[in-house]
């Protein structure tokens, strides 16, 4: 399996997007250097703060969105 990057593997195992041979390849990876499980724990920081962080938008905005997404529908029939 040819790898591009570890750290691009961290990210995709964070956000559960990782096949199961990157998976593999990575716990090796993991096993055997320290660093690269301390960069694992910070992307995993990160994405809970980022996380904790995340607003939905306001009633406003949605209602906005709604009423133009309903004036230009017949646009798509075009």
């Amino acid at each position: 399996m040819e790898q591009t990057s570890t750290l691009n593997l961290i990210l995709l195992h964070a956000y559960g997007e990782s096949s199961e041979p990157q998976k593999e390849f990575l716990a090796g990876e993991l096993a055997k250097d320290q660093l690269l499980q301390e960069d694992l724990m910070e992307v995993i920081r990160a994405k809970r703060m980022l996380n904790s962080k995340m607003k939905s938008p306001s009633a406003t905005s949605v209602r906005i969105i709604m009423e133009h997404s309903y004036k230009t529908e017949h646009l798509q029939e075009i």
